[in-house]
């Protein structure tokens, strides 16, 4: 595996996420999308790992939020190294950071369930 991190070791884990809630969920039908660090690229598990630790995701208190009516709610567990964590947050997202972070998983999560179709 590359390595990604500036003391020369590699970047391992996964990211999780789960998305409920919203105009139209079916409870039944919300399941887990998991990406392997060991799918993605150098630069997207670097990107991971940076937008992690801006986001402050292995140290900020559980937000205390909750969904508004028809809202989403993304449940995010990431696997970086030996840290691992899984968060809730609600829409609207107000911290931007997470935000981001929020978005490159799902992006990512999105992108490898399409490559794994073909």
């Amino acid at each position: 595996m590359t390595t990604d991190k500036a003391d020369g070791e590699p970047v391992t884990g996964e990211a999780r996420l789960r998305i409920e809630g919203g105009l139209a969920h079916f409870p039944g039908l919300a399941k887990e999308h998991t990406v392997c660090f060991g799918d993605l690229t150098s630069p997207q598990r670097a990107e991971l790992a940076e937008l992690a630790d801006q986001a402050g995701f292995f140290d900020c208190a559980p937000a205390e939020n909750r969904a508004q009516p028809d809202a989403r709610t993304y449940t995010v567990g990431l696997t970086i190294g030996e840290r691992s964590r899984e968060i809730c947050v609600a829409e609207p997202i107000t911290d931007p950071a997470m935000a981001k972070l929020v978005s490159v998983v799902r992006r990512l999560s999105k992108q490898r369930g399409d490559d794994r179709k073909r």
